[in-house]
């Protein structure tokens, strides 16, 4: 008997040491095994299909519409919660961080939030003042706007929150998933800007050969590291001052159309259609949604986790959704923190 359990000690030794060599073969030519063994206890969030759960419960994206007045309660409960001022200053300097445009033909105040279809809404705009050149051929929305829209608070001195609450203004801003505007913000600002300033500082760091993601994983590192601190991927809850600025809708871009519609019937607008989005036009074959599995699937959890610091109170304040939550990329009101 002790020789038959001598005997399979050394069977058993002589296994372990079979499976450690092919371990040390297998990860001889990528990563130490210290790494190897570190990624198995400590794995990647892998990112499900984000159509999953509406597939799921035969759900369409107008089932994720969260209503203004029940979104912004939920705001202003989390504002308090980090000690965030809810009363406004009747003043321009509590007007929001960002282009603001008066459309005083429907009475809207319209709040700019780059990567939320900023693009197509001031298109929206200059067809509601009359101008009727085709959408596909409006080019250059974004410069000489001080000319273009009557914006208020960047430029002209001529409107306080107290105008705007006195006279009922509708005010219209958009907010987005972190997730999905960083990566639109990406593929928008160094995929399709090769000789672009965020390229330069890419290809400081990388070969000019580099991929996609390796570039991509470069960019988030220099976005949370506040190398690149463009207003098209700084956190939105601030510039939007939306623990203050007393919004009449607060849209979802992952709902646009349901957002619009209800703009549309609360100010009247009648008979102007809204421009489609880059992939409803056909300008993407793939829309960003279609691809956050492709940017997020190769980041470790560090990575992961730097996106959800950088971006922490967008997430806590509007509600937005983490990629393990089956809701993703919608808001989700009942979720923890």
């Amino acid at each position: 008997m002790p020789r038959l359990c001598s005997t399979s000690l050394i069977r058993i030794a002589i296994l372990i040491i079979l499976i450690s060599c092919i371990l040390l073969y297998h990860y001889s030519d990528s990563t130490s095994l210290n790494e190897s063994l570190r990624s198995i206890q400590d794995p990647v969030v892998r990112f499900l299909d984000y159509n999953e759960y509406v597939k799921q419960e035969k759900l369409s994206s107008s089932d994720f519409v969260v209503d203004t007045r029940v979104l912004l309660a939920y705001i202003h409960r989390q504002c308090e919660l980090h000690e965030q001022p809810l009363s406004y200053d009747k003043t321009r300097k509590a007007m929001p961080d960002a282009i603001t445009i008066h459309i005083p033909e429907y009475n809207i105040v319209y709040v700019s939030n780059p990567k939320t279809g900023s693009t197509s809404f001031k298109k929206f705009v200059l067809r509601l003042q009359g101008d009727m050149t085709p959408y596909e051929e409006m080019e250059h929305v974004h410069r000489g706007q001080k000319d273009k829209y009557q914006v208020i608070n960047k430029y002209s001195k001529n409107m306080t929150i107290n105008d705007i609450v006195d006279k009922e203004m509708y005010v219209v801003g958009f907010i987005r998933n972190p997730i999905t505007r960083l990566i639109s913000g990406f593929r928008n600002k160094v995929l399709r800007t090769e000789g672009g300033e965020y390229n330069k500082k890419i290809y400081q760091i990388l070969p000019e050969t580099a991929t996609d993601i390796e570039r991509f994983k470069v960019f988030l590192e220099l976005v949370t590291s506040g190398v690149i601190s463009d207003h098209h991927f700084t956190p939105q809850w601030k510039k939007m001052r939306v623990c203050s600025f007393p919004y009449s809708l607060l849209g979802q871009t992952e709902t646009t159309r349901d957002s619009i519609e209800t703009m549309m019937r609360e100010t009247g607008i009648v008979g102007v259609e809204f421009p489609g989005s880059r992939s409803e036009r056909g300008e993407d074959s793939r829309s960003t949604l279609d691809e956050v599995g492709d940017f997020m699937n190769p980041l470790s959890s560090d990575e992961i986790d730097s996106i959800y610091e950088f971006y922490k109170m967008d997430f806590e304040i509007l509600g937005y959704t983490k990629l393990d939550n089956p809701m993703f990329p919608y808001i989700d009101l009942n979720q923890s923190f």
